[in-house]
């Protein structure tokens, strides 16, 4: 298994990427919609936000390894779901 706090710097990493990226989007397109770009953002730090609880609060039944795992694969689809729909922004 790995260290949990590794696992704690990759959800602080990749969330901070998305909201980067995010922002470059905002000073890149001077038509962006701002308020769906808040939204991305928003959703991005509840995901954090969920992602930490679930890492601080496993249950006690469930193995390290799995449930880690598990937590690890929420990760990617919530980052990947993140940036599909930023990349949907700029192609209108």
């Amino acid at each position: 298994m790995r260290n949990l706090r590794t696992i704690k710097k990759d959800v602080e990493f990749l969330i901070g990427e998305v909201v980067d990226d995010c922002f470059i989007y905002l000073e890149l397109n001077a038509e962006a919609d701002v308020d769906k770009v808040g939204e991305i953002i928003g959703d991005a730090l509840d995901l954090q936000d969920d992602l930490f609880d679930k890492i601080n609060h496993r249950p006690e039944e469930i193995k390290a390894d799995k449930y880690y795992r598990g937590v690890s694969k929420e990760l990617v689809e919530g980052i990947d779901a993140l940036y599909e729909r930023l990349s949907a922004l700029s192609k209108k």
